[in-house]
């Protein structure tokens, strides 16, 4: 029995130990350019810098340490952000040949998107995602983002009314998706830049009610509410700090994201989406809405941020319920 028992804890600490041994099937990653590029030295640059990225995360994973991304295939000002993502972050590629689109960004630069990852320190059911890789001008690896679904972003770009719409649908699209990649890998310094010096931040929790002596009347008030509290900048940013400390990875993802001009204001957009909150010491789900202002088109802003819980006495909260851009006066913006 003893033996048994040794043996036991021997396989387990080899399984936590070597996590991906047995799903990173190989090392070398292939990644070739289908289309969008003209055949030349820029298309085998990408395509060789892409190449040796998605290597180096494979060979990390299954030798168990940090990837060595040489600097000539990183932007100059790369390497922090690529390597504070893998931080917390790591990955790797389940697939050995990857062949995409590349197209040329509007703001300069290139990019591919629906590169297929595995992120082992994911919730079970949120570990196969996709990143997006933008490229400088060079070919070389500017950034990288987690990527909404590649079907949902074409969705919202068919959505457009004008051509100014569907530019700032796409930057809205690229927006979120650092966004989020900024909470997976802390990034408190981007999460703080993207906030308005006086962002209004609301959250919303789930309380018990308290019951009456009156069945009829606990009917009508039900057994839970959803109190909602205010946040300066200033309060959630000291929060955040907090919950990045205590927890070693942090993993959002984003669903049935919508995204609405407002009707009066054509620089105001709202994005509501469903977030799911995974992190070592807790997880959630809920609805966040985000108000973004284009009056600099290079650099939005977020004036306004919420978060609801999805369910509350034992019911899906209903859209309607849902935190929208007419619920906020914008004279003052």
């Amino acid at each position: 029995m003893k033996k048994s028992f040794i043996l036991l804890t021997i396989s387990m600490f080899a399984f936590f130990y070597y996590p991906m041994k047995t799903k990173a099937q190989s090392e070398k990653v292939w990644f070739s350019i289908k289309d969008g590029m003209e055949k030349g030295d820029l298309m085998s640059k990408i395509e060789n810098n892409t190449t040796t990225f998605l290597t180096a995360c494979n060979e990390a994973i299954l030798k168990n340490k940090k990837p060595n991304f040489p600097s000539d295939i990183l932007g100059k000002n790369s390497k922090t952000q690529v390597l504070a993502f893998w931080d917390t972050s790591p990955m790797y590629s389940s697939k050995e040949f990857i062949s995409e689109k590349c197209v040329q960004k509007s703001s300069g630069g290139y990019q591919v998107r629906n590169i297929p990852v595995v992120f082992p320190g994911a919730p079970e059911d949120n570990q196969e995602q996709e990143i997006v890789i933008n490229y400088t001008t060079d070919g070389k690896i500017d950034d990288i983002v987690i990527s909404v679904s590649e079907t949902r972003y074409r969705e919202l770009l068919e959505e457009y009314s004008t051509l100014e719409d569907f530019n700032r649908r796409e930057i809205i699209i690229g927006f979120i998706e650092n966004f989020r990649t900024a909470y997976n890998r802390k990034d408190l310094k981007y999460i703080e830049s993207v906030f308005s010096d006086h962002a209004l931040i609301i959250t919303g929790k789930v309380v018990k009610v308290a019951q009456t002596k009156d069945a009829a009347v606990n009917v009508l008030l039900g057994k839970e509410k959803i109190v909602y509290i205010t946040h300066t900048k200033k309060e959630y940013m000291t929060s955040l700090k907090n919950t990045f400390t205590r927890n070693k990875y942090i993993d959002i993802a984003f669903e049935d994201i919508e995204v609405m001009r407002h009707p009066k204001n054509d620089k105001l957009y709202g994005v509501t989406l469903k977030q799911k909150w995974g992190s070592s010491t807790y997880n959630d789900t809920g609805y966040l809405f985000l108000m973004v202002d284009f009056k600099d088109e290079a650099w939005p802003l977020i004036h306004v941020r919420t978060w609801q819980p999805d369910k509350v006495d034992g019911r899906d909260l209903q859209k309607d319920e849902l935190f929208q851009l007419n619920d906020f006066n914008i004279q003052n913006l």
